[in-house]
């Protein structure tokens, strides 16, 4: 599976940004100076529902990065 690529997906449909823009070594804060917690929970709530389950907090509070968020995904997909 393309972590990276299903990383870019979340942001996009969260952020409203076209994937196309989405670089991978993008931080999250430059896609969208205005982030608020209303954005972060959304892609929370997006990354929770394609994992399928709960994301420790220790590891949301580690993200920055789209390859960050890859990560994220790698780590916790069917584990």
């Amino acid at each position: 599976m393309n972590y990276l690529h299903e990383s870019k997906k979340i942001l996009s449909s969260c952020l409203s940004i076209p994937v196309e823009q989405i670089q991978d070594d993008s931080l999250i804060e430059q896609l969208k100076p205005t982030l608020d917690s209303v954005d972060f929970a959304s892609i929370m709530m997006q990354v929770e529902r394609f994992l399928k389950k709960e994301v420790p907090v220790a590891e949301w509070l580690e993200l920055g990065s789209v390859t960050d968020l890859a990560d994220l995904l790698e780590r916790n997909y069917n584990n």
